[in-house]
């Protein structure tokens, strides 16, 4: 997530093959043959997305029209990223190391049977940013950014890690260099760095028409500022100008004859889709993408006090009701009755692990007061949901499923986001 003072978006990808959790889809070759063999007839491109998960009215379904929402998890690649216990596993711009340590993150985590569809893919701004100015920090990365970089190491790491993701099984949802600044506009630079991005993503043989590959536009867009001076979340100008926003690039996208995913981010770091419900994006397979945290849309949170309580600016009353009537208001009621929708970023310890998520809460009691049982239980009930736990990649990685819960680890602390989510996520693979 990111409040101001957060820079983020993990991103992550796996190791081998899917321990009792694998799937089944065969993974598929996009790259022309280099023998003298005929090539095979030709297959349309809506023929080939027909037959995968695509988008269909609020739902994404896969080729027999089935409803399919997906699971999954975050990694993203910059050594302050890939520390462990405080000390990087790898500096500087070694690509080999990068892969190595994230690669094997990811086996370690189908080893140990986490049921994952797919993988969040942040093509982290440590690639990106000319080496002069190795900012890329918040809202930063498109004042320092350097296309011939990031074209280079687009081939040496981003695709590289996007194709042993579905080597894995798993599909990959890329995120664009660092996270929104503050205040966007309409026609600013940074609406210029998102054109110059997703031409170059969408233009890859790689990644271009890959039913495996999805784009999420950008990360936790916050304000927008409308050509007649106002300035905020939604309302008025600034709802059809944040929609032209997202509209261009998506826009630029398919007229690159690219057909992939994509997914919306809303404003109020990924809250507020009130514009979208005014000024629908407009085309085929598009969704929203949404963040959650604990205190976000009157759900509960621990507060100074060191109680779980809601956020108090909704005036919420906190637990189930209060946590459903904020979601209803935000998102079921409004892009989620015409669009499916993916939570990007969600994740929450108790207390006693405070700092090891970005988010503090407990799992309570599905139905009553508590953060992660009523997000699961708010999200199957909207029922075109896909989510991943943004917990770090080396958590993951670490899990055991042979160990019993236990509230002094905080891998197996019922209350927190680890033990809970694993098993909810083999509960969704049967």
């Amino acid at each position: 997530m990111k409040n101001t003072f957060k820079y983020l978006a993990l991103c992550l990808i796996a190791g081998l093959t899917f321990a009792s959790c694998g799937d089944d889809d065969e993974v598929m070759d996009y790259t022309k043959p280099d023998n003298n063999e005929p090539e095979p007839a030709p297959v349309s491109i809506d023929e080939v997305f027909a037959n995968d998960v695509h988008v269909e009215g609020r739902y994404l379904k896969d080729g027999s029209g089935n409803v399919i929402n997906l699971h999954g998890m975050a990694q993203t690649y910059s050594p302050w990223f890939n520390r462990v216990d405080g000390k990087e596993t790898w500096s500087g711009y070694d690509v080999a190391g990068c892969l190595s340590v994230n690669q094997e993150k990811l086996r370690k985590i189908m080893d140990a049977g986490w049921c994952m569809d797919f993988v969040r893919l942040h093509m982290d701004p440590h690639w990106t940013v000319k080496d002069k100015n190795d900012n890329g920090g918040e809202g930063t990365a498109h004042l320092f950014y350097d296309e011939d970089r990031f074209k280079k190491y687009l081939d040496e790491v981003f695709v590289p890690m996007a194709e042993y993701i579905q080597s894995l099984g798993m599909r990959v949802l890329m995120r664009p260099p660092g996270v929104c600044p503050q205040t966007i506009a309409l026609n600013d630079e940074y609406h210029k760095y998102m054109i110059k991005v997703w031409t170059i993503v969408a233009s890859h043989k790689k990644l271009k028409n890959n039913p495996k590959i999805m784009f999420e536009l950008a990360n936790e867009p916050v304000n927008f500022h409308a050509s007649d001076g106002s300035e905020g979340a939604s309302g008025g100008l600034i709802d059809k100008e944040l929609s032209e926003f997202f509209q261009s690039v998506v826009d630029k996208i398919r007229g690159l004859g690219c057909n992939n995913i994509l997914w919306v981010p809303g404003t109020s770091w990924q809250q507020n889709y009130q514009a979208y419900v005014n000024y629908p994006i407009k085309g085929d397979n598009i969704g929203y993408a949404v963040h959650c945290y604990p205190g976000w849309y009157g759900s509960d949170c621990y507060q100074q006090t060191g109680e779980i309580a809601p956020d108090m600016w909704r005036g919420s009353e906190g637990g189930y009701k209060g946590f459903k009537k904020g979601w209803d208001e935000s998102v079921t009621n409004g892009v989620a009755q015409t669009n499916p929708i993916i939570v990007t970023e969600m994740d929450w310890a108790s207390q006693a692990f405070k700092g090891r998520t970005w988010g503090s809460s407990i799992t309570g009691t599905a139905g009553g007061q508590g953060f992660g049982a009523n997000f699961k239980k708010i999200m199957d009930e909207t029922g075109n949901v896909s989510w991943l736990t943004f917990v770090w990649d080396y958590d993951l990685a670490s899990f055991d499923p042979n160990h019993k819960s236990d509230s002094s680890d905080f891998l197996y602390d019922p209350e927190s986001g680890v033990y809970p989510v694993y098993q909810w996520f083999k509960a969704y693979r049967k």
